[in-house]
C-alpha cells in the first residue's frame, strides 16, 4: 500500500501521518504530517479520481493513479488483455506471439479483447524455453511452443502439478496460498522488488519466479513459500500443498534439475527441527552446538545496507536474535544453542538479580510478543573475568535460560541457533556481513525501533580501525570494526548485544557482538564489536 499522502487511517493514526518513501510496506518509513499548514497543501486525491481499480497516489502537481495488474490508463478505466496460454496481461495495442506448435499467431490487445491472426515464423538461434518447449520466432517476437500440460511466457508453469516431492525446489505448479490462507503476491510485484531482485534474468527462470504469484522454493527451504502481506507488513509464509504421495507403479511428476545457486547469501533456509538437545563434536576447534545452527532462513537479500537508515527485516529471517529485558534496560543478543545465549558485557556490568532478566526469542517487533515468540526466564549468567568497564576490553556475556524438562529454547522456524566461528579464523576482510537489532535510527532518538532491523556492511581491516582519526588506541585485541567509513550504515544505542553474522565457508556464523562506537553512523567512526572468533575457546569452557 502507498501512503505518499497525509491520512488518519492505519495503526498510526488518527493523528495525520505519510510514508517517506514510494514503498510503505517495504520500507516501514513513515512521519507525522505537519499540523497547521494543509491549507497550504492541496490534496489532489480528495475526490479519488483512481476508485475502484487503483490507488491514487498526490503530487505536487496533481495526482497519479497506481492501478491494479488488471487496469490501465490514467483512471486506470482501461482493461488489459490476459493470455491464458501465456499467464500474461498485455497493455492495449501491445501485440505478441502464441505458439501451439504447429500453429502460429500473431496476437493483439485490442478494445474487443484479444484478436489473434495465423502467421509463419522460424526457429530461435537459442532457445530459452523450459521442460521440452520450442522456441520460434517472428520478426523480433518471440514465443514457446510448451509441451502437453506446462504454460507461461518459457513453458516454466505446470498446470497439473498438485503436489510437491523433496523439499519442493523443483514444484511448477499454480498453488498460491499459504498456510494461514493468505494469498500470494507476485514475484514482479513492486513491494518485494528488493527481496527477489537477486532472482532477475536466467536464475529467476531456472527457480521458476516469474510475472505469477505461485509458490516457490528458490532457497532450499524445507517446501514451497512465498511473499505475502500481513498486518499491513510484508512478510512470507509456507505453501498449503501436499506433499506427494506416489503411488507404486504410478508416474512422477516431471524431473527438474535442482541447479546450485550461483552465490550463496546469508540465512540458508532450514526445516523446523523438532526439539533436540544433541549437538555435534567439535569439527577444527567448532564449538559444539547443535547441527542445524548453519542453515538460516533466506528471505532478506537486502541490497540497500542500513540500521541506523536501516531496513526492516522480514519475519524469521534472523531466528538466531534473542531480546534480553533486563530491569528497566535492553540489550540484544545471539542465540547458540538452547540455553545459552550470548551478549555483550556492559548490558550486564550493573550485575542485576537474575531474576529481573527476561529472554524474548522470536521477537520481531519490540516489547511485543505473539504465537511465533518464546520467553524464558535466565537462570544465571557470566560475564568475561576480564572485562573492562573502561575500556570496553572482552565486552562478552552469556545467559542461561531456565530449563523444563531438560529443554530450554525449542527451535522453530522463528527460533534458531547461530553458529560460532572457528577459533581465531576471522571473516575476510571487507566481507559484507549483516547486524540486525532494535536499536535507536538515529543518534538522539529516544524510542527503539518498532520492527527488527537489519544492514549490510563489510569488516574494516583492523589496523584501518586503529588509525587517529578513526578510533586509535581504544581499539584493543579482541574487537573488531565495521560499517561504512563514510558513515550511514551503523548500529546504534539499543544495539548492544546484538549479533553480526557473516558467512564462511557457506556457514553462517555469529562474528561480532555488538559493543560501543562514537556516536551513530559518522563519518570515520564505524561500529566497533567484541570478535566472537577471539572467544569461541572461553564460550565452549563455560557452557560445557
Amino acid at each position: 500500500m502507498i501512503y505518499n499522502s497525509c491520512i488518519k487511517i492505519g495503526k498510526h493514526g488518527p493523528r495525520k501521518w505519510c510514508s517517506l518513501t514510494k514503498n510503505y510496506d517495504r520500507d516501514q518509513s513513515w512521519s507525522y504530517c505537519l499540523e497547521g499548514h494543509e491549507h497550504n497543501i492541496r490534496d489532489h486525491c480528495e475526490n479519488d479520481p483512481c476508485k475502484p481499480r487503483g490507488v491514487c497516489e498526490s503530487t505536487l502537481k496533481g495526482y497519479h493513479c497506481v492501478c491494479k495488474e488488471s487496469y490501465t490508463g490514467k483512471h486506470c478505466q482501461t482493461d488489459k488483455c490476459f493470455d491464458k496460454k501465456r499467464l500474461q496481461y498485455f497493455e492495449p495495442r501491445e501485440e505478441w506471439l502464441r505458439y501451439s506448435p504447429p500453429v502460429l499467431e500473431k496476437c493483439g490487445c485490442t478494445e474487443k479483447g484479444i484478436v489473434c491472426k495465423h502467421t509463419t515464423g522460424h526457429a530461435c538461434s537459442k532457445n530459452p524455453c523450459l521442460h521440452g518447449g520450442h522456441c520460434i520466432q517472428y520478426n523480433k517476437m518471440t514465443a514457446c511452443g510448451c509441451s502437453p500440460g506446462f504454460i507461461g511466457t518459457h513453458c516454466e508453469i505446470h498446470q497439473k502439478e498438485t503436489c510437491y516431492t523433496g523439499k519442493g525446489i523443483g514444484y511448477r505448479g499454480t498453488g498460491n496460498t499459504t498456510l494461514s490462507g493468505a494469498p500470494c503476491l507476485h514475484w514482479d510485484s513492486d513491494i518485494i522488488e528488493h527481496e527477489v531482485s537477486m532472482y532477475g534474468g536466467h536464475r529467476g527462470k531456472v527457480h521458476g519466479i516469474g510475472s505469477h504469484p505461485y509458490c516457490r522454493n528458490p532457497e532450499r527451504d524445507t517446501q514451497p513459500w512465498c511473499f505475502v502481506m500481513k498486518e499491513q507488513r510484508l512478510s512470507w509464509e509456507h505453501c498449503l500443498i501436499p506433499r506427494c504421495t506416489q503411488p507404486p507403479g504410478t508416474a512422477a511428476p516431471p524431473k527438474v534439475t535442482e541447479t546450485p545457486s550461483p552465490t550463496k547469501s546469508f540465512n540458508q533456509s532450514t526445516s523446523s527441527p523438532k526439539p533436540t538437545n544433541n549437538t555435534q563434536g567439535p569439527v577444527d576447534g567448532r564449538i559444539d552446538l547443535p547441527v542445524d545452527c548453519e542453515r538460516k532462513f533466506q528471505k532478506t537479500p537486502s541490497i540497500m545496507p542500513r540500521i541506523v537508515g536501516g531496513l526492516v527485516a522480514l519475519p524469521a529471517s534472523h531466528p538466531y536474535i534473542a531480546a534480553l529485558y533486563i530491569s528497566n534496560h535492553f540489550c540484544g543478543g545471539s542465540l547458540i544453542s538452547s540455553c545459552w545465549i550470548v551478549t555483550a558485557a556492559h548490558c550486564l556490568e550493573q550485575r542485576p538479580n537474575v531474576t529481573k532478566i527476561s529472554v524474548v526469542l522470536g521477537q520481531s517487533r519490540f516489547n511485543s510478543t505473539d504465537q511465533h515468540t518464546v520467553t524464558l526466564s535466565a537462570e544465571k549468567y557470566i560475564l568475561h573475568e576480564n572485562y573492562s568497564g573502561d575500556t570496553l576490553q572482552n565486552d562478552i556475556a552469556l545467559v542461561k535460560v531456565k530449563s523444563k524438562n531438560g529443554l530450554c529454547a525449542e527451535f522453530s522456524q522463528f527460533v534458531q541457533p547461530i553458529c560460532l566461528p572457528q577459533q581465531f579464523k576471522m571473516a575476510e576482510i571487507t566481507k559484507q556481513c549483516v547486524v540486525a537489532g532494535w536499536g535507536h535510527q538515529y543518534e538522539g532518538a529516544e524510542r527503539y525501533a518498532f520492527f527488527l532491523q537489519e544492514a549490510s556492511m563489510p569488516i574494516i581491516p583492523y589496523t584501518q580501525c586503529q588509525s587517529p582519526n578513526v578510533h586509535g588506541d581504544r581499539m584493543m585485541p579482541g574487537m573488531l570494526c565495521a560499517g561504512m567509513m563514510e558513515g550511514g550504515v551503523d548500529a546504534c544505542q539499543g544495539d548492544s548485544g546484538g549479533p553480526l553474522v557473516c558467512e564462511v565457508d557457506g556457514r553462517i556464523e555469529l562474528h561480532g557482538v555488538v559493543s560501543w562506537g562514537s556516536g551513530c553512523a559518522e563519518e570515520n567512526k564505524p561500529g566497533v564489536y567484541t570478535a566472537a572468533t577471539s572467544y569461541t575457546g572461553w564460550i565452549r569452557a563455560n557452557i560445557s
